[in-house]
């Protein structure tokens, strides 16, 4: 039935099953929403998982073996097409947010294969995998690494044996273009306390020339975002993390640990949504408890988060309203690492120096769930110290101002 899986081609399924779940579901995650409990990540999986279902057999029943479309005319392909396709996809997208909605991002790939539960699917996805070269398997690290995905891939260990192996090489790429030095790099980290009681956007953070403020986004990982702060540690350096309410959630014991070690934590939403494609109502929901968890996580009541991050740095003129009535400080940047994009460590190292370079001062964007932001870090602190720079951090001060 799976021999050359086509996403669409499928076992019957009861239709009337799946509505009645999707809608159940729907209502109950509604009535518990604003709750913030495990409850809320589980509701969000389940329905993604059962809406994809139902466009599979949407689709199986409207063309027998056609692909589920990512639009009214575009097939997505088989699984292996879908896998191949990932590395070209990443390249020819221009944002992130772009990318994140892309049919073809690893995680709506591997979602579809896991709404079909089929083993034969996934031994189909583990076939494709297997044809990957490493510097395209590794896009798919994270979802290999699932509990969920490492139970159903038998290929899982083999397919991390190759990835560990490949960053290893990546790392060492890196170290002999750009040694590090026997000692750790030390530099100066300057506080500049934030006034809450005032209206606070900043971009570049009205920042000296020669002064840099380090910033990571989408956290806590569960096991890079760990790693990020032992470099820090090393080198003397604060930073400011703006974190996903849902993955604080998630390692709510990770979020205190950056607390913990000085740095300064802020929310970025609840699940990362673009808010300008939002309703209104909904952004605002994504705002509240995405700060909601990240306090929780942290043990602190939500005026001691009042630091907030737009994903994608996309807003609506209202979205802006809302926050600032809320007494939140809105960070941008004028630095973009473009980890995301950029997946090779040396290529990375050297984009960012191209950053400063430019800009010569101001707030540089990181993300701290990715591999090689972790490789590339002490490599960039050691460059910040060769020429010159100091780091910031920026740090709360006074009392959030709930605005009319």
């Amino acid at each position: 039935m799976f021999a050359s899986l086509v996403l669409g081609a499928g076992p019957p399924v009861d239709l009337d099953w799946i509505r009645t779940s999707l809608l159940s579901e729907r209502q109950t995650a509604a009535a518990q929403i604003d709750m913030v409990t495990p409850f809320f990540s589980r509701a969000r999986s389940f329905l993604s998982r059962v809406a994809v279902a139902l466009a599979v057999v949407v689709a199986g029943s409207a063309g027998g073996s056609s692909a589920v479309a990512a639009g009214p005319d575009a097939p997505l392909g088989t699984v292996r097409q879908q896998v191949h396709r990932a590395k070209s996809e990443l390249q020819k997208q221009v944002t992130l947010g772009d990318y994140h909605a892309s049919a073809y991002h690893p995680t709506a790939i591997v979602e579809r294969i896991h709404a079909l539960e089929s083993a034969a699917a996934w031994a189909e996805l583990c076939a494709a995998f297997g044809e990957l070269a490493d510097d395209e398997l590794e896009l798919f690290e994270d979802e290999v690494r699932k509990p969920d995905h490492l139970s159903r891939l038998s290929c899982a260990p083999a397919l991390l044996r190759r990835i560990d192996a490949y960053w290893r090489a990546a790392a060492g790429r890196l170290a002999e273009a750009h040694p590090l030095s026997a000692a750790p790099a030390q530099l100066e980290s300057i506080a500049i306390p934030v006034d809450l009681g005032r209206d606070g956007v900043f971009t570049d953070g009205l920042l000296a020339e020669g002064q840099i403020a380090i910033t990571f986004d989408d956290g806590p990982h569960a096991t890079r975002t760990a790693r990020v702060l032992e470099i820090l540690r090393v080198a003397g350096v604060r930073a400011d993390f703006f974190e996903i309410g849902r993955n604080a959630a998630a390692h709510p014991e990770i979020s205190r640990q950056v607390a913990a070690a000085g740095h300064v934590v802020g929310s970025h939403t609840f699940s990362h949504p673009d808010l300008g494609k939002l309703p209104e109502r909904h952004a605002e929901s994504e705002i509240e408890s995405g700060e909601a968890s990240v306090s929780l996580a942290l043990g602190r009541p939500v005026t001691e988060v009042p630091f907030f991050r737009f994903p994608y740095g996309a807003k609506t003129p209202a979205e802006m309203l809302f926050v600032q009535k809320r007494g939140n400080t809105t960070f941008f940047w004028n630095m973009d690492s473009q980890d995301w994009k950029i997946r090779n460590p040396h290529q990375l190292f050297l984009n960012v120096l191209q950053q400063l370079d430019r800009a010569r001062r101001g707030i540089i964007l990181f993300h701290d769930i990715h591999e090689q932001t972790v490789i590339v870090l002490p490599h960039l602190l050691q460059e910040l110290r060769v020429r010159g720079f100091k780091t910031v951090v920026f740090v709360p001060q006074g009392s959030v101002k709930y605005r009319d």
